[in-house]
């Protein structure tokens, strides 16, 4: 089937080969492939394999109530034209196991012949502010009907030690956020805004990677981001999946990744399960 390391599986899951792109350059596979420094069929092999898993977990969702009337409503035609999808975020977005892959199955699997344009704009190690830049240089030049926003795992980082600067203030990560929800509102796009999930901080901030760098994170300044978007959820009347409600502080390691800082397979299929409830909020 495929051999690869841990590591090259890592650089896979999270879509190394796609952050070089803030020139919205095509990355053909044989590309990727050479950047990861892995053969073309590795490559195919890997992404059809853990494509598979995420048909699988999306045909156990259609067993849920309000699952198919969701994507139903998602890949709607608006104005006799096919729903143009997106959704925005870090490497927790781009996971090759995450909510937002998993959404791509089910639309494939509720109506298979629909033409809708699906993009998943999740790129590892972008913070809020990497997204304002994006939205008004990419993103809202696709014309999205629906956008999936969320930002924070970087955001929070803090360096030098627990004391040490937040990489993006609480301010700015809130007026990223502010600026962004108005533009894609403007165009006329569903939001859904979707809160960073909490880490395991015993495991994250004993990581030998990281302490190398010394970066840690603390859950309240993931709770801080939180309160933003519930703040601007509120003021716009829009959903919000809340993760740290849902994961809370002290999250279970078994939804994570070995990292303590992604959440795993199972931590997004009940990242997905939320967000198909906060599509059926709307009208």
């Amino acid at each position: 089937m495929f051999e690869l390391s841990d590591d090259d599986i890592f650089s896979l899951d999270f879509n190394f080969h796609q952050v070089p792109s803030a020139l919205a350059v095509n990355i053909p596979v044989e590309a990727a492939a050479l950047m990861l420094n892995i053969t073309a069929a590795q490559f195919t092999a890997y992404t059809d394999y853990a494509f598979a898993q995420n048909v699988a977990v999306g045909q156990s969702l259609l067993e849920h109530s309000g699952t198919v009337e969701a994507i139903r409503k998602l890949i709607a035609p608006r104005d006799g034209h096919p729903s143009t999808i997106m959704t925005v975020g870090d490497s927790i977005t781009t996971y090759r196991y995450g909510y937002a892959e998993i959404l791509r199955a089910l639309i494939g699997l509720v109506e298979p012949q629909q033409a809708v344009h699906f993009y998943n704009h999740g790129r590892s190690g972008y913070t809020s502010t990497h997204g304002l830049e994006h939205t008004f240089t990419q993103y809202l030049a696709q014309k999205p009907d629906w956008v999936f926003l969320k930002y924070g795992a970087n955001d929070t980082k803090r360096f030098n030690g627990a004391q040490g600067k937040l990489l993006v203030s609480i301010e700015e990560y809130t007026a990223n956020f502010t600026a962004m929800v108005d533009a894609f509102l403007n165009v006329g796009a569903r939001i859904v805004l979707i809160t960073p999930s909490p880490v395991v901080e015993s495991i994250v901030n004993n990581d030998p990677n990281m302490a190398a760098m010394s970066i840690t994170w603390d859950n309240t300044d993931i709770q801080a981001c939180a309160h933003a978007l519930k703040n601007i959820a509120r003021e716009r009347n829009l959903p919000l999946v809340d993760l740290v409600s849902v994961f809370t502080t002290n999250p279970d390691p078994a939804l994570y990744c070995p990292d303590g800082l992604h959440p795993g397979p199972a931590g997004h299929k009940i990242m997905i399960e939320h967000v198909l409830d906060s599509i059926n909020t709307y009208t």
